[in-house]
């Protein structure tokens, strides 16, 4: 078969394989997904029918490239490629019923669930400082990625000796279910706690979709949670073709309910299994394979493996030392510059990892004084921005009228008179009488309080939003048009000269251009409840062009399934890399989960790799002494003390002690004390014409560089001048034209970035 002919042995033989449980152990950059395609094709070309054939994966990006290569393999074939979440939303919508719910249920977004979590704890009368909605939503979530519902969590808590957050917990999760009910409405967790609860009390139910989903093909099983589990066990007792791929080894969602343990008991749990390792590396050179292969040998929790691969030895993996986080990001920027200009490299060819996202900071702005192309990998913040969610909310309510969230975040936005006294009189109703904000709305006048003039008001709101409603005829840009005429969303920022009324402006196109795209790639299919599905389920890798031209920044974990030519992971320290809950709590698992984080975002380096420390880095505006991460002692580096170097324009590296010799007697007098905080320039003509002090570049700023005050808005450096603290920059401002002058190293000017 021609789908076999570019396969090595192992890969042929999990493609090969038809009947019967399969588990595919795949290292890191052995061609997974190409096996999991091919092994789609090879099943439909051995006669089983497409809507037999079921794969779930864990992120969008992932399923929409293995359902464009699965088109490529076998064209007009529909087979049903989908996350975890997306399959259990859809299986949900078509028997809701089953479970208390209507089809057109709304999902919550993080920020809606704290949200909720904050109202029903201010009408708990408990403190929300104390017990913060995050940390009660994050209990709550615990306990359902343990199946538990609100009544098995409080007999289990009964049980055993619980905290006083969790007893807390436990009182709010039973009126959290409560209100989400009246709200027709789930979070994530529930798309999943719901679909195991149908097939668990359905029998004849799960075995007609056993019966349909005869192949059940899942990616990265090793993150599986219990929900997960049960889900894909559900799908495969009367025909357990069930094959999974997955890599112990790449294991790093422990925190929100994975279970290693689930790849680990594969082949206990079906004995007749067929196990095939994938142990070559296409991905990265023999030297990073061979660093991160000595990293990860010293975990317990895997499935033992030799990774191997023809790719030549290549750079070693350098372990660079930085004095502190200033010079840290400076010196990676000015590093990732001179590849670009001298050894070819293009912006996308670099990534740049971190631990916490706090870490982005000083990058980003490094990156923009040496005005270096990046984009940020946190797609979700899109959706988070103020216009965004207020056109979601009136989207989802306009689908789903019982949402409470959409419910309060539009009744008065704009600004309409139904203010905080009318709607928590409409919340007391509605508590009262266990029905929605919606249903207390068109029913105002029977509401308790109500001025004759709040009635009025509140039956406009319900009648625009039924008119909403008239107007969606299938397009939902069309109906965000609509929406945005009828209340007149953007009117008061147009014509506006302000950066950040063009910013509002710019989202909303954006986001309206995310409605037309949905619209033309959902073609027939397309409805307001796929859309809204579509943003609800997004992850932060979704947002990801990797045709932007531009470096990119992300977390570790927001790494999983991308490579990169060359990469820098930052602050590979103690309490960031192995993060400081895993080395405070002593946790051996959690230990192993860091060295695994790691493991992952070392191998997505295809030709270089540089991990980073520093002596020292700021923490909560405190700058302290940093200690050696214990995972760099696991491994053989080559070690390059940056802390004692600066960057010259030539891109020489420069000794500071040598260069402050060579710069003779006059040097300490004449020339500004050196701060490593703030890394300087020094320019290499000025030192080998034996000038009595180096010419200084400014660190922050530079002719012709875009920056922004916080009132003027933005503004271009025309003019540069003095040293020191005594340096000087002229800023022409583009709302007006005028010209100011201030002390660089007191202005209120930040840089403008590319990202």
């Amino acid at each position: 078969m021609s789908n076999l002919n570019d396969l090595t042995p192992p890969q042929q033989q999990a493609v090969e394989h038809i009947e019967g449980p399969l588990l595919v152990l795949a290292g890191p950059g052995s061609g997974k997904t190409r096996v999991i395609t091919r092994r789609i094709a090879s099943l439909i070309e051995n006669g089983v029918r497409p809507h037999q054939i079921l794969a779930i994966t864990f992120t969008n990006k992932a399923a929409n490239e293995m359902a464009s290569r699965v088109e490529d393999l076998i064209p007009d074939r529909r087979v049903w490629i989908s996350t975890f979440h997306r399959f259990c939303a859809r299986l949900l919508r078509s028997r809701a019923d089953l479970v208390g719910l209507q089809s057109n249920f709304s999902i919550l977004d993080s920020t809606d669930q704290q949200t909720l979590m904050r109202q029903i704890l201010n009408d708990l009368d408990f403190d929300t400082v104390q017990y913060a909605p995050g940390k009660i939503a994050a209990i709550i979530s615990r306990a359902k990625n343990k199946l538990q519902s609100a009544e098995e969590f409080e007999r289990a808590r009964g049980e055993s000796i619980g905290t006083h957050l969790d007893a807390v917990a436990s009182q709010v999760y039973r009126d959290y279910q409560q209100r989400l009910r009246t709200s027709n409405a789930v979070d994530f967790d529930d798309l999943l706690l719901h679909v195991v609860t149908i097939l668990s009390e359905n029998p004849e139910l799960r075995s007609d979709l056993d019966e349909r989903f005869r192949y059940v093909l899942v990616d990265e099983y090793q993150d599986t949670n219990l929900a997960q589990y049960r889900i894909v066990a559900a799908l495969s007792q009367d025909h357990p073709n069930l094959c999974v791929t997955g890599d112990p080894d790449q294991s790093i969602y422990g925190w929100r309910g994975a279970q290693i343990d689930n790849i680990l008991r594969f082949e206990s749990e079906f004995p007749q299994a067929r196990v095939v390792r994938l142990e070559e590396n296409f991905r990265s050179t023999a030297s990073i394979l061979r660093t991160a292969d000595c990293l990860i040998a010293n975990n317990v929790q895997r499935k033992s493996k030799s990774l191997t691969t023809s790719n030549p030895d290549g750079t070693p993996v350098q372990l660079l030392t930085f004095e502190d986080g200033h010079q840290e990001a400076e010196l990676i920027a000015r590093r990732i510059r001179k590849a670009f200009e001298d050894d070819g490299r293009k912006w996308s060819d670099f990534a740049i990892f971190y631990r916490v996202n706090s870490l982005s900071r000083e990058l980003e702005h490094a990156l923009n004084r040496q005005a270096i192309p990046y984009q940020v990998v946190a797609g979700l913040a899109f959706y988070e921005r103020a216009e965004v969610k207020d056109l979601l909310a009136y989207l989802r309510l306009v689908n789903n009228r019982d949402d409470r969230a959409a419910f309060l975040r539009v009744v008065n936005k704009p600004l309409r008179g139904i203010g905080k006294t009318t709607q928590s009189k409409l919340n007391v109703w509605a508590n009262s009488q266990n029905r929605s904000l919606w249903e207390a709305a068109v029913n105002a006048k029977d509401v308790p309080g109500l001025s004759k003039r709040a009635v009025g008001l509140l039956t406009r709101f319900v009648n625009l939003i039924e008119s909403m409603s008239m107007a969606d005829a299938g397009s939902v840009a069309d109906l965000m048009r609509t929406i945005i005429d009828k209340i007149d969303y953007t009117r008061p920022w147009e014509g506006s000269p302000s950066e950040q009324d063009l910013q509002r402006l710019s989202n909303v196109n954006e986001f309206l251009s995310a409605a037309e795209q949905y619209d033309e790639q959902a073609a027939d299919e397309r409805s307001l409840e796929g859309f809204l599905e579509t943003v609800s389920l997004a992850t932060d890798v979704d947002r990801f062009d990797e045709s932007a031209g531009r470096v990119a920044l992300m977390t570790l974990h927001a790494a999983k399934g991308l490579e990169f030519p060359a990469v820098y992971v930052v602050g590979v320290e103690e309490e960031l890399i192995p993060h400081k809950r895993s080395t405070r709590e002593n946790d051996p698992k959690q230990i192993e989960e860091e060295r695994r984080l790691l493991f992952v975002g070392m191998t997505r380096a295809m030709e270089e790799l540089y991990l980073t420390q520093t002596r020292r880095r700021a923490i909560h505006g405190r700058m302290l002494e940093t200690i050696r991460s214990p995972f760099l002692g696991e491994m053989d580096l080559v070690d390059v003390d940056c802390s004692e170097f600066e960057w010259a324009p030539d891109h020489a590296w420069i000794s500071q002690t040598a260069a402050n010799s060579d710069l003779g007697d006059d040097a300490n007098s004449a020339a500004p004390t050196l701060d490593r905080r703030k890394p300087l320039l020094t320019t290499g003509a000025a030192l080998l014409n034996g000038e009595s002090h180096a010419a200084e570049i400014p660190a922050g700023f530079s002719m012709g560089m875009q920056v922004r005050h916080p009132r003027h808005g933005l503004g271009t450096v025309v003019e540069l001048s003095g040293f020191s603290k005594r340096r000087t920059l002229t800023v022409e401002f583009q709302q007006d034209g005028r010209r100011v002058t201030y002390i660089a190293s007191k202005c209120p000017l930040q840089p403008v970035g590319s990202g």
